[in-house]
């Protein structure tokens, strides 16, 4: 069954993460460098719906930080695929192994949540 609490919870981290991501993109691009507005709107959209895809992959019986291990990487590979045309291996490389620490933390904080309210212990 889907909680509605569970996918809230998880598309907020996706969002916050999703904002985090793309402003530290400004922070941190290459000296001369001016990030693309789209790709920055294309972070933030990624990371949310990689949040909002943990929230609803509840029935998915893994451990809830493989489970969004997993998911954090498939929805990172997308965002992977412009720094490594640009020969920004470093970035590319930041994207994907950040997509995978969100998917574990958003995975993680909401199997935690539910678990608290409901007792029932995470799959």
């Amino acid at each position: 069954m889907v909680q509605k609490k569970r996918i809230a919870i998880t598309t907020t981290i996706g969002i916050l993460t999703g904002l985090y991501c793309a402003g530290s993109l400004l922070v941190f691009a290459p000296q001369g460098v001016t990030p693309e507005p789209w790709f920055m709107v294309m972070i933030f959209y990624s990371r949310a719906i990689q949040g909002f895809v943990i929230g609803i992959a509840d029935g998915i019986s893994l451990h809830p930080a493989v489970r969004g291990a997993a998911l954090g990487a498939v929805f990172s590979l997308l965002l992977c695929i412009v720094p490594l045309f640009a020969h920004n291996y470093t970035g590319a490389g930041l994207l994907f192994v950040f997509g995978i620490i969100y998917g574990v933390l958003a995975d993680w904080i909401a199997s935690w949540v539910i678990q608290k309210e409901t007792g029932i212990p995470a799959r």
